[in-house]
Order: structure tokens, then C-alpha cells, then sequence
């Protein structure tokens, strides 16, 4: 029970699946990068949705804290949504907050972007987008997506 009003549009943590429902899935070719050592030391900060606040388009927040391993990691697939998108990559270096702090290769349509600057990304519905592949890191990226839908819903591209 909420002790305030408005509380309940205020989210300080991940929402834990409901009883019964299952948390989402590790995809197997995220857990084969782990078993050979190679992935992302990171903390999933916030999770928006419908599910979260009723009527809230969706939102997730994650720290990249350090690349472990010496290969390529690519953290996500080409797909494409059937809404409106933004990814932000925020850099932590002191001093310079412009500044990645890592590199990232990322992908709209079939052109490919090596990102080593802070940036925000829009990703119209219906253009396919990523893989996105962390090459290095190098000081904390905190990294976003959000889009105007009230759940995260591909309409193309899956994992395994």
C-alpha cells in the first residue's frame, strides 16, 4: 500500500515479476558470452511500463560498469518496434562528460556508427536498428531506452 497519493509514480527499484510470472530470460547467446568470460559487469537500475504505472510508456536504466573478456560483446540484435524509440549513452569521465568513456557500435538500418561521445539516439518506429556491440569500456556508461509504448514489444527480430 502506498502512503501517499502520488507515490506510486516515484519507482526507486526493479519491479520483481509478479508470483507466478516468470522474469525475463537471459538470452542463450548473452549466457554463451559469459560462459567464455567475455560480458558486462552492469546494474539494471529502473524498469517503466504499463506493468510498473499504469499508462507509463516504457523506460530502462542500466550502469555499464566494466567489459570483461577480450571479444566483441554484442548486448542486442537488429529489430525493429512498432513505436517511437530513444537510447541515451552517458559517459562518466571526469572533466569531460562529453566523452563515452568506452566504445560502442551501433547500427540504423544498414549504416553502422561507432559511438565514443555521450549522445541521444531516436530511433523512428519501424526502422530496424542495432546490433549493438560494447567494444570497450573504459569509465561507467550509464545507458537508457525509452519509447512511446507501454510495453517493450518487438515487431521484428528475436532471440533464440
Amino acid at each position: 500500500m502506498h502512503k501517499s497519493k502520488y507515490e506510486k509514480f516515484i519507482i526507486y527499484d526493479v519491479k520483481p515479476p509478479a508470483p507466478g510470472e516468470k522474469p525475463m530470460p537471459i538470452p542463450k547467446r548473452l549466457q554463451e558470452h559469459r560462459e567464455q568470460g567475455n560480458y558486462i559487469d552492469s546494474t539494471w537500475m529502473f524498469a517503466l511500463d504499463n506493468k510498473v504505472a499504469e499508462g507509463a510508456f516504457y523506460t530502462n536504466c542500466v550502469w555499464l560498469w566494466e567489459k570483461k573478456g577480450t571479444g566483441d560483446l554484442e548486448m542486442e540484435i537488429s529489430h525493429t518496434h512498432d513505436f517511437d524509440e530513444t537510447l541515451g549513452f552517458i559517459g562518466t569521465v571526469p572533466g569531460d562528460p562529453r566523452d563515452l568513456g568506452g566504445e560502442i557500435e551501433f547500427w540504423l538500418e544498414d549504416e553502422q556508427f561507432i559511438i565514443t561521445r555521450s549522445c541521444l539516439i531516436f530511433i523512428p518506429r519501424g526502422m530496424k536498428h542495432l546490433p549493438l556491440s560494447i567494444k570497450r569500456i573504459d569509465s561507467p556508461i550509464f545507458w537508457w531506452t525509452a519509447g512511446n509504448g507501454t510495453m517493450y514489444t518487438r515487431s521484428s527480430g528475436t532471440d533464440p
